[in-house]
């Protein structure tokens, strides 16, 4: 029989303190209770009827057995008790935590909004302690004028129950401060039977994102301003080449209407050069076209593809189509001027051969034994000098190099002469209409080149109606005030006549007419020589006029030309010193050749064919010739021989010193006429040439050249 051993003493279990429920602590109790009893039992103290009979000591081993494994349980629950509890407050107390130290400001109110708590960051944003804002309305702390709101969203919430939130921007009264601008979201708390228990507020101070939004907007507004100031076409497209921003100028720019947005760049541009080309421009920076729409009317854009970081790009679309106007017209201008510097370098030449031809031919002509059949060839042969002589005064009158002889003429009377002779001349299937109001129509013009413009226009016109139509001439009055643009670029305030010349012919596309005024350009098909349009330009911007030009294929032509009334401000006036003596090429003094007596002539002339062909033309009119070749030798010989010099015949362009020193040094002696005789444009300006007697201009018929110096002499003698 085993030795009874008495029970061991267990710990007692750790009190609760309170934090058990009451039926695991009644149950506790009974099981000490019983083990108590049974450790009585078997000591011998106390024996329980249940187990007499049966063996005693097995009976309460395992009682007590179960007893221990019931109280490891019940510990091993009160731990697990104890570490939620412990656990609950860690929550509770990280959740004051959060609310407290949370970056948006919490309140909490009651269903009416009446403040019951808050957190730190509310405190904060409301500059007020939570204890003296508890049990106070929460619309205390809004403006006035945002209460309204406020009540409306508030009632809204109750309305829509549990579950909804209202949120909305407002502003928060601050002591001392400005009203601070906040987002509320505001939502209902229920309890443990569904009903409302009151109501959070979260409240977010957004005036950091207000002033980025006023950045924003002021910078967008900056933006638009740009954007609409901007005489450029802006279309910026994101990485899919889809357009994300396209200015005004730029939706007028290209014809695909107002839905840009969203589009693809590609279709876009496909749309915009449906009308026109898109071509590369070579040497540009980055990617470059040239974009040309022909429709409504011909535009020439500069299109420039930039990329940018957010891997899309901007196109910017400048109009250029004024500056390759401009442009074009400066490289035509600069063409025009080295044709005419080129122009008036062959026209001396080529005066000095057409003068050696006129000049032998005028001398076999007038011999006597001379048969008719050679007379007859000798005449054709000076009227195709007389016509190519013609040809250089159209160059020289395109350059503008041919001298003016202005004087007040009156336009209308000039006009209406000139319509005579085209009468006779224009073909009789084109009617000539005229409108030529009377009044005061007075210019400063030179009358020879007034005609020569509106001869040319005529002419032009009629080669425009091979089959006949109307031709009309117009004279009218503009005047501009400065009130508005005035019809050409460039003109100044005043009077101008306007000489308008219309046809009903074929008419000019865009590309002819840009080069409507280029020397030696013809659409005649090698019937003309290109240059009747290229003098008319000549000569109108020589008398500081302008010309415009209308046309559409099949619908005619109209020329206006625009020259100033006498008194226009600013305009230059011809200074008359005196009467031009530049002799025409087609006078012609007679059949009979007056002759000299001898008289010695100082002839001046670098070309020696010339030179050659003019001393024998002055000796065959009986006098004798002393020829020079340059200027210093001119003078070397006036030196020698200046008391039997009668007259001296000069060109003007001549090696060294040049023909305009040696005519003012001649004039100082005051003994003997000059008369210069040039193949070079000459100026009756210069003031060198004042005491010239003659300015004759190459070509010269020897019957011309007999008169003038017999006429010379003459008056030299009286």
């Amino acid at each position: 029989m085993r030795s009874r051993q008495p029970a061991t003493e267990e710990p007692p279990v750790k009190d609760t303190e309170g934090m058990l429920q009451d039926p695991l602590a009644e149950q506790l109790e009974a099981l000490r209770e019983c083990r108590e009893q049974l450790a009585r039992q078997a000591n011998g103290k106390e024996a329980s009827p249940e187990v007499a009979g049966e063996d005693p000591r097995e009976e309460l081993q395992g009682a007590v057995e179960s007893l221990r494994l019931a109280e490891e349980e019940l510990r091993q629950q009160n731990e697990q008790l104890l570490a939620a509890q412990l656990a609950l407050e860690d929550e509770r107390r990280r959740y004051q935590e959060l609310f407290e130290f949370a970056p948006c400001g919490y309140i909490v109110t009651d269903p009416l909004g009446i403040i019951q708590e808050m957190n730190r960051r509310a405190e904060l944003l409301l500059d007020h302690r939570r204890e003296l804002l508890r049990c106070k309305p929460l619309s205390v702390l809004l403006p006035k004028e945002a209460r309204p709101s406020f009540f409306s969203h508030l009632h809204r919430l109750l309305r829509r129950g549990a579950g909804e939130v209202e949120t909305w921007e407002t502003l928060l009264v601050r002591a001392g401060a400005a009203p601070l601008p906040v987002e509320v979201v505001a939502s209902t708390v229920l309890d443990t039977e569904g009903r409302l228990a009151g109501l959070r507020w979260l409240v977010r101070d957004v005036s950091d994102r207000k002033q980025v939004e006023q950045a924003l907007a002021t910078e967008r507004e900056l933006m638009d301003v740009i954007l609409r100031g901007t005489t450029d076409g802006l279309v910026v497209t994101d990485r899919t080449g889809s357009v994300i921003l396209v200015n005004e100028v730029a939706r007028t720019i290209v014809p695909v209407g107002a839905v840009i947005l969203g589009r693809r760049l590609r279709d876009t541009l496909a749309c915009a050069v449906r009308s026109g080309r898109l071509s590369p421009i070579s040497g540009a920076e980055g990617v470059a076209y040239e974009v040309v729409l022909e429709e409504p009317q011909p535009r020439v854009f500069d299109l420039r593809i930039s990329p940018i970081e957010s891997d899309g790009h901007v196109l910017l679309l400048r109009e250029v189509t004024a500056e390759r106007a401009a442009r074009e017209k400066a490289e035509r201008q600069a063409r025009l001027a080295a044709t005419g510097q080129l122009a008036a370098g062959i026209a001396h030449d080529f005066n000095n051969i057409l003068s050696v031809v006129l000049t032998h031919a005028g001398l076999l002509r007038n011999d006597p034994a001379l048969p008719d059949d050679a007379r007859v060839k000798l005449r054709a042969i000076a009227d195709q000098a007389r016509r190519g002589a013609r040809l250089v005064r159209q160059v020289l009158d395109f350059a503008r190099r041919t001298p003016t002889h202005r004087q007040r003429v009156d336009l209308a009377a000039c006009v209406r002469q000139t319509v005579n002779l085209l009468e006779r001349t224009i073909p009789e299937n084109v009617v000539i209409g005229t409108a030529l109001p009377a009044g005061e129509w007075v210019a400063e013009v030179d009358p020879v080149q007034v005609e020569q413009v509106v001869v040319n226009l005529a002419l032009n016109a009629r080669d425009a109606m091979p089959g006949g139509g109307r031709l009309r001439i117009e004279l009218s009055r503009r005047t501009l005030n400065g009130g508005g643009p005035p019809p050409i670029a460039g003109m100044t305030p005043g009077e101008w006549a306007a000489l308008a010349v219309a046809d009903t012919g074929s008419g000019m596309s865009p590309a002819v007419q840009r080069r409507l005024f280029e020397p030696f350009f013809s659409t005649k098909d090698g019937r003309g020589t290109g240059l009747g349009l290229a003098q008319v330009d000549g000569i109108v911007k020589q008398h500081g006029g302008y010309i415009d030009v209308t046309s559409e294929v099949g619908r005619g032509t109209t020329f206006t030309v625009y020259l100033p009334l006498a008194g226009v401000a600013g305009e230059p006036r011809a200074r008359k010193r005196r009467e031009p003596k530049v002799a025409d090429l087609d006078d012609y003094a007679g059949p009979t050749l007056p002759t000299g007596w001898g008289e010695v002539i100082l002839l001046v002339e670098d070309e020696a064919a010339s030179r050659v062909a003019s001393t024998e033309a002055l000796q065959a009119l009986g006098y004798r010739v002393r020829a020079a070749e340059s200027a210093e030798h001119a003078w070397e010989l006036w030196v020698r021989h200046g008391d039997e010099i009668a007259l001296v015949l000069t060109d003007l362009v001549l090696p060294g010193v040049g023909g305009a020193h040696l005519c003012s040094a001649l004039a100082t002696q005051g003994r003997a006429p000059v008369i210069v005789l040039s193949g070079y444009p000459i100026d009756p300006e210069d003031s060198r040439l004042a005491g010239v007697a003659h300015l004759l201009q190459k070509p010269l018929a020897i019957e011309r050249l007999a008169h003038v110096i017999h006429d010379t002499l003459a008056a030299a003698r009286h």
